[in-house]
């Protein structure tokens, strides 16, 4: 056999068989990349489960809760008020990850702070409201 008919049917057995570009970098499976561009904002805690508040790598909020696989192939193993742990699956680098809160608690916000409302029924039967706060 010369050996240009050698080198042709190297070259026909690669494409083939479907040889893999080697200055291409492998695909990515376990989707480890994106694990740093999502952010746990906020948690909502009931007597039966606590629900996470995480913004995807494009931006989108999303709930999640314990048990729940992601669409990377996450699945969330723990929710607290501080960081959501999940696992990346088997064969993935790092195996386990965990995202920790971002952002300010406003419970100020929410309990109504230093205002407050009070109703008074002026003469006339008419009730009004105004702003008792000192602010």
């Amino acid at each position: 056999m010369n050996p240009e008919r050698l080198l042709l049917l190297t070259v026909a057995l690669w494409l083939l068989t479907g040889m893999r570009d080697p200055f291409k970098p492998q695909p990515d499976l376990c989707q480890s990349a994106q694990l740093t561009q999502w952010h746990y904002q906020g948690v909502v805690i009931t007597q039966h489960q606590a629900k996470g508040i995480v913004k995807d790598a494009a931006g989108t909020w999303r709930r999640v809760g314990v048990g729940e696989v992601l669409p990377a192939g996450w699945r969330i193993e723990r929710i607290t008020e501080e960081e959501i742990h999940l696992m990346t699956g088997a064969g993935c680098e790092p195996q386990q990850w965990q995202w920790k809160r971002e952002g300010k608690q406003h419970e100020a916000m929410d309990s109504g702070g230093s205002h407050s409302v009070q109703h008074t029924q002026r003469a006339g039967g008419k009730t009004e409201a105004r702003d008792a706060g000192g602010g």
